[in-house]
């Protein structure tokens, strides 16, 4: 919404200052109204740019980030026809360092997460997806780190990293399938034990996290509506999970997400 009324004062703006400073009134408030919106859109855009440069040099931990970052998804989600609901916000521990994680089917699972916390949040993603702008600019707006799979050793470098980050107060969303795997169904279909090293080594509360609907974004049109409802589960804290192998962990996780799913298919 912030951006739409940006847009709004920019183009009245532009239309007013063009209308007077030429003194042509009439058939030519068309015209001044045409460009006044291609210029307020052109300094949105600026706008936009700008933002994401100087944003992605400075502190992931700002609350002003927060807020243009989730304007900036609030249209994108209109724009595609999505709507996100969600239940169990209160059981995020709020304040402090936690790990998120949840099954994983669209590229829009972590803006969704990031949407309904509408909290300081970073996450571990695909080394892919940072390697070309916008993205590389708009993770490092939230201190976003990749996740090299083909590199045993920078894969291991970038887990310290992000344990280093939790530790020291950063939440981080984290999908333990490794990727997108399939969207032929919802549920988790792959365990990669190694990602609960995240909250373990930091001894932090995991919340386990079910998306449910991001599996047909891709499959459906952009202008079909879509719905997509996150639940937050109780958190599970180092007391509940100290002497388990992160196998156990992560399995016990899997089973609360998919049992969501298989739940909600039901109905």
């Amino acid at each position: 919404m912030y951006y739409v009324i940006l847009f709004l004062i920019f183009s009245v703006g532009f239309s007013s200052l063009y209308t007077f400073t030429t003194n042509m009134m009439g058939y030519f408030i068309i015209l001044w109204v045409f460009l006044g919106i291609i210029s307020g859109l052109l300094l949105t855009i600026l706008y936009c740019i700008l933002f994401i440069e100087i944003g992605s040099k400075t502190t992931p931990k700002s609350k002003a980030k927060v807020f243009h970052l989730r304007n900036a998804l609030w249209l994108a989600f209109k724009f595609n026809h999505v709507k996100i609901t969600s239940e169990g916000l209160e059981n995020i521990p709020f304040g402090k360092p936690y790990v998120i994680y949840s099954n994983h089917k669209s590229m829009l699972d972590p803006a969704a997460i990031y949407m309904e916390l509408n909290s300081v949040i970073s996450a571990i993603g695909k080394k892919n997806l940072f390697g070309f702008w916008p993205m590389n600019r708009i993770t490092a707006c939230f201190g976003a780190l990749p996740m090299d799979r083909d590199n045993n050793r920078e894969a291991a470098k970038n887990m310290i990293a992000a344990i280093k980050a939790v530790k020291e107060g950063m939440p981080m969303i984290i999908f333990p399938e490794g990727g997108i795997k399939t969207r032929d169904v919802e549920e988790m279909v792959e365990l990669k034990a190694g990602a609960y090293k995240l909250a373990m080594k930091a001894n932090a509360p995991i919340v386990p996290t079910t998306i449910i609907g991001s599996s047909a974004i891709s499959k459906e049109k952009r202008t079909k509506k879509k719905n997509i409802h996150i639940i937050f589960h109780k958190p599970i804290f180092k007391e509940d999970y100290e002497g388990k192998t992160t196998l156990e962990v992560g399995t016990y996780v899997e089973s609360l997400i998919n049992e969501d799913i298989q739940e909600y298919e039901k109905k």
